[in-house]
């Protein structure tokens, strides 16, 4: 075995043989690119081999795909989009109310339409309770009511369905004068305190330090 042999170098191919390959190249991509890619990607066919291939249904199935993407699943439009953006500051408010025996009184929050409200109240014993709302410009003693009952402790969230005052009527029916603590928070400024034989109060509602 000769192991001084020369390495043996092959002559480049001539000018026109790589020509000749390189446009066989281009004429395969070109053919490739209007046959499987514009069809696929593109929803393009001009010579109708990408509807015989099925490559056309690719193509419908990828849009098919971003339309879901991009469309809500139905369970939220814009009546209940659970995004609610806020004018007025986030306040939290805490208060003790003395209930006389055999008497009632109110307390209702000013709240904008969308105002959203967490809370929570205990009393020292049982009370009739109405949570109750008075729409913003109706005609006097218009009121809805959301939830009552008799209890000596309640907790949840709302949101305003209309500018007003939304809040709680409690009346103690009982002989011996009851604590109510309430804890409230949310997009609110003031108040107002409703008490017997006393005219409304408004309750300014002080910012978070």
């Amino acid at each position: 075995m000769n192991t001084n042999a020369e390495p043996v170098t092959l002559p480049p191919p001539p000018g026109r043989t790589l020509l000749k390959a390189t446009l066989i190249a281009l004429a395969a991509a070109g053919i490739v690119l209007v046959v499987a890619v514009l069809p696929a990607e593109y929803g393009i066919d001009p010579l109708g081999a990408g509807r015989a291939l099925g490559l056309d249904q690719l193509f419908a199935a990828g849009e098919e795909a971003a339309a879901n993407e991009a469309k809500p699943s139905g369970l939220v439009t814009t009546e209940n989009k659970p995004v609610h953006p806020q004018l007025n500051q986030y306040r939290v408010d805490t208060r003790e109310f003395k209930i006389p025996p055999m008497t009632g009184m109110e307390f209702k929050y000013d709240l904008d339409k969308g105002a959203t409200m967490l809370y929570e109240w205990k009393s020292s014993f049982f009370v009739d309770f109405d949570f109750h709302t008075e729409p913003e410009g109706a005609p006097q003693g218009t009121s809805d009511s959301f939830e009552k009952g008799t209890a000596a402790q309640s907790r949840g969230g709302y949101t305003a369905p209309y500018d007003g005052i939304h809040g709680w009527y409690w009346e103690n029916k009982t002989d011996r004068e009851i604590t109510l603590t309430l804890t409230a928070s949310g997009f609110f400024q003031s108040a107002r305190l409703f008490l017997p034989d006393v005219p409304p109060q408004t309750v300014p509602i002080p910012e978070r330090p």
